[in-house]
């Protein structure tokens, strides 16, 4: 596993790798990786510039209440709730929550 501890780094491509691998593994997405480099394309052994969310993704899965993710994540309901915007509690199946630490 990877640890990330700034904002914005520098990671230098490996064979293999693909944008949306790299999106999953450093909690981002495609937009911050193409705006931040030259290329939309990948090539190993290139450095190219990653910035980093704040927050983690979890996309509700099934019999997931925010309760059970809020322990999950060890933060409270009421800060999930204002932190997605969820005048409720009720959660769809593929949701994307984030979880600010």
């Amino acid at each position: 596993m990877d640890i990330v501890l700034a904002k914005e780094f520098l990671y230098r491509v490996k064979i293999g790798d693909t944008i949306k691998d790299l999106c999953i593994r450093y909690n981002t997405n495609k937009t911050n990786i193409i705006r931040n480099n030259d290329s939309i394309e990948l090539y190993p052994g290139e450095w190219i510039k990653i910035k980093v969310n704040d927050y983690l993704s979890h996309f509700v899965k099934p019999m997931e209440t925010l309760s059970k993710i809020a322990k999950q994540y060890d933060v409270s309901i009421e800060k999930l709730k204002s932190d997605n915007n969820l005048i409720e509690t009720r959660l769809y199946i593929g949701q994307l929550i984030k979880i600010y630490k």
